[in-house]
């Protein structure tokens, strides 16, 4: 983690609400796509779950928007998912499906799930690390190289499923690994720090009056050694908000 007393937080994008966050950056969404794939030929995308990021994949999966990407230039990967079915409630997956796969023309062999399950969750863990090996491009030490990650915040400053005081907060190898979250009682298998540092852009999002407490314990306290924290001395990273999430920033 790096010294907390030097970083730069990038101030916040502020929108008005959660609606209007997704519709905004749908736009600056798909110019990203459409970025990466004239410069590469081709647009690796990491998708996050949670209540924020279904506004912007509604917004990205209306039919006026359907000829404004080459969606057979995409792929879709996720930053974590719990060890649910893929048709669970809580499936990070299945919410992305319901909200963006199901209506865009995204060939199914580029969208790439995480499967997770219970009684094989670290070697589930393995195999997505391979996954993304076989179809991500690779940046400094073969590590995954994605163009964009989105990331939430949760109240207790994890993000991803990097959790306070869980060990794959030490982890500096591997790209993926398993986590148990005692607090929640739970497995679940995430992307690691080493692949966040060096994605080419990191948007964390996140809405509601319900994040004002953690988002202001973050801008006040950069010392607190919340995991999120981790990530916030990259030029990469942007911060997406609402006024409500917002409420407790001295702006």
């Amino acid at each position: 983690m790096p010294a907390q007393q030097e970083i730069a937080m990038n101030p916040p994008h502020v929108h008005p609400d959660a609606t209007r966050l997704g519709q905004d950056l749908a736009e600056r969404w798909l110019e990203h796509a459409r970025q990466c794939i004239a410069a590469r030929g081709a647009a690796h995308l990491v998708l996050a779950g949670g209540d924020t990021p279904r506004h912007l994949y509604r917004e990205l999966a209306r039919p006026e928007r359907q000829g404004q990407l080459d969606w057979s230039r995409v792929h879709l990967y996720f930053g974590d998912e719990r060890c649910v079915p893929p048709d669970h409630p809580d499936s990070n997956y299945r919410m992305a499906r319901a909200s963006l796969l199901d209506h865009v023309p995204i060939p199914p062999r580029q969208v790439h799930p995480i499967l997770a399950n219970l009684d094989s969750v670290r070697l589930d863990a393995a195999r997505y690390a391979r996954e993304l090996a076989a179809h991500a491009p690779a940046g400094p030490g073969g590590l995954p190289c994605f163009d964009l990650v989105l990331l939430g915040v949760g109240m207790d400053g994890h993000t991803a499923s990097l959790f306070p005081g869980t060990c794959i907060l030490n982890e500096r190898e591997r790209p993926v690994a398993a986590v148990y979250v005692p607090q929640l009682k739970s497995w679940r298998i995430s992307l690691t720090y080493p692949v966040l540092r060096q994605a080419r852009a990191l948007w964390v999002l996140a809405a509601g009056a319900a994040k004002a407490d953690i988002l202001g314990r973050i801008w006040r306290e950069p010392g607190a050694g919340l995991p999120i924290q981790a990530l916030m001395d990259l030029a990469t990273l942007e911060w997406h908000l609402d006024e409500a999430a917002a409420g407790q920033l001295s702006l």
